[in-house]
């Protein structure tokens, strides 16, 4: 399958040492969903789905990485590791 992604996004992939085949792993794998609110939703692996030993060597990368989809467009806008605290919270859980 086949992913749009940002401007925003091909910097962050490329900074933050993300390989597309990761990113394709996280995106065909990924159950939890949340939105994040301007139309956004977060996609990422939980703890259950990254004990699956299909996932390999990817399974320690995968650990923390979300992606932000737009809602409207489905272009991947960012991809990121949410911080630790109230910081990064919204990602972690969704918008309240």
């Amino acid at each position: 399958m086949w992913y749009i992604l940002s401007k925003h996004a091909t910097s962050r992939v490329q900074q933050r040492g993300v390989r597309l085949d990761l990113l394709a792993a996280l995106m065909a794998n990924a159950e939890f969903s949340a939105s994040v609110g301007s139309g956004c939703s977060v996609i990422r692996m939980n703890s259950r789905q990254l004990d699956d030993p299909e996932l390999g060597q990817h399974r320690e990368r995968l650990h923390g990485l979300s992606v932000i989809l737009s809602d409207v467009t489905s272009e991947i806008v960012t991809i990121l590791r949410p911080r630790r605290g109230s910081a990064g919270r919204r990602y972690r859980r969704g918008a309240r």
